[in-house]
């Protein structure tokens, strides 16, 4: 059991108890004790999560655009998004992993609008629709995922960051080969600058009160974690590498510390996407997720991007494709256990058959599905540390544009960023095929939360 704040928040299980004198547990009052309302977070525990005394796990997507859909300025992006969590509540979605944090970038791929257009000046229109995807998420007892950083340019992120702290402009992927622009974006870690700037947006989003709901962030239980980036590595440096990784671990541990002690109730963890951003190193990735203020560990799976995977050639490349990848989930597996903490495949995709548009089969992608679905159920029914899943990307409605077509109403479309092809790993709500997968993958989670045993709720949560 955790006990934060002697007197006024106590965790049991999955339930929060507010205890203060003023919720009618006076010590020495003879006054009948008033009912204490429960609030239910989810907790870890060994290798598992938990929530309301059983065993729970992370069904889930990324969802990374649910602020821009929920933003008051964009009435066709809210319709559009109280449909498509309808819809994937109907799939069985529990969990979505979103983004919590853009900064304005004048990189060519980055995203638009943004919540952070200056250190300190804040987009209020976009924050609002952060608080309408929390609020309509917790109306369907969804848990979210909230990344509040990201390594990539995409949304401004480290490499804005850095460019706010040095005066220097930003540079984005491409914008130098490969190991000079991971040296450069190792810079952040021990720029103090930047991770203050970094540092204030935490204290402000975490302590920020929803304008729907009233509910400050940190006590809102339809968040489940806050992570400190999307995919932070450590970046690399010839012949520096320990001292890179030091950085980086040292940023891992007190930024996760600096959260708990803004936010009492949620869980932390990283946003790594496993050893391929740990330069290949199994005890890098241990020691980033060994740390105690880490409370589970993830990783992520692109075997395109990887090279395990030819879209041109799927036929060919998918049998590759699914043995390395149940290699590297196996391996990830195996590393969780030995920290003795879930795991989460917090992102994982494939391309459809040769294209991007819906009238092309999912058949290589089916396989990779079902591959990674099979693995967990696996680990989950053997007492493994398989807590769930996240597969990228919901598109639902959306569709790829074509040549010429105008930008959608919505402003999101097919759910991709703009580095990316539209439609290139996103799960449409036409693909029956990779839908009847995914629906059932997460009703057999659902009856295996129901048998698996959990241990004494009195010891070891976190």
């Amino acid at each position: 059991m955790i006990v934060r704040n002697p007197g006024r928040w106590m965790r049991r299980g999955g339930a929060i108890l507010f205890c203060g004198v003023v919720a009618g547990c006076q010590v020495g009052s003879q006054s009948k004790p008033k009912p204490v309302p429960t609030v239910s977070y989810v907790t870890v525990q060994g290798r598992q999560f938990v929530l309301d005394h059983h065993a729970w796990y992370l069904c889930g997507t990324n969802l990374w655009y649910g602020a821009f859909l929920g933003r008051p300025s964009n009435p066709e992006g809210r319709d559009r998004l109280v449909r498509e969590l309808d819809r994937l509540q109907q799939l069985g979605i529990n969990n979505l992993r979103v983004l919590g944090a853009a900064e304005a970038c004048t990189t060519a791929n980055a995203t638009k609008p943004v919540i952070t257009l200056r250190p300190g000046d804040y987009n209020e229109d976009m924050l609002q629709g952060l608080d309408f995807l929390i609020s309509e998420a917790g109306k369907r007892q969804m848990k979210l995922v909230v990344f509040l950083n990201n390594y990539w340019d995409w949304s401004g992120g480290i490499p804005q960051y850095l460019a706010w702290a040095t005066g220097r402009p930003v540079q984005g992927l491409g914008d130098l080969p490969w190991k000079e622009w991971n040296r450069v974006q190792s810079a952040f870690y021990t720029n103090q600058t930047a991770m203050n700037l970094y540092r204030n947006y935490l204290a402000m989003i975490v302590n920020r009160t929803n304008t729907i709901t009233q509910i400050k962030y940190r006590d809102d239980p339809a968040i489940m974690s806050w992570e400190l980036a999307n995919e932070p590595r450590a970046g690399e440096r010839e012949g520096e590498n320990e001292a890179v990784f030091a950085a980086f671990r040292n940023w891992v541990e007190s930024t996760a510390s600096l959260i708990h002690g803004l936010d009492p109730h949620h869980l932390v963890t990283t946003g790594s996407e496993g050893t391929m951003g740990c330069l290949g190193s199994e005890d890098y990735f241990r020691q980033e997720h060994g740390v105690k203020a880490i409370d589970y560990a993830v990783f992520h799976l692109w075997p395109n991007n990887w090279g395990w995977y030819k879209r041109a050639n799927f036929r060919e490349t998918i049998g590759e494709t699914l043995t390395k990848s149940r290699q590297y989930i196996q391996q990830h597996l195996a590393m969780a256990e030995s920290l003795d903490k879930p795991i989460v495949i917090e992102e994982f995709g494939l391309d459809r058959d040769g294209g991007f548009t819906t009238d092309i089969p999912t058949t290589a992608r089916d396989q990779f599905y079902q591959e990674v679905f099979s693995l967990i159920e696996s680990s989950v029914a053997t007492g493994g540390s398989a807590a769930g899943s996240s597969f990228w990307l919901w598109g639902g409605a959306g569709r790829p544009p074509h040549a010429g077509d105008p930008s959608p109403a919505d402003g999101i479309g097919a759910g991709d960023m703009l580095q990316e092809a539209p439609g290139l790993n996103a799960v449409f709500d036409c693909d029956q095929s990779t839908l009847a997968i995914i629906s059932t993958h997460f009703a057999n989670l659902r009856r295996m939360s129901q048998t698996r045993v959990v241990r004494n709720l009195a010891a070891d949560v976190r």
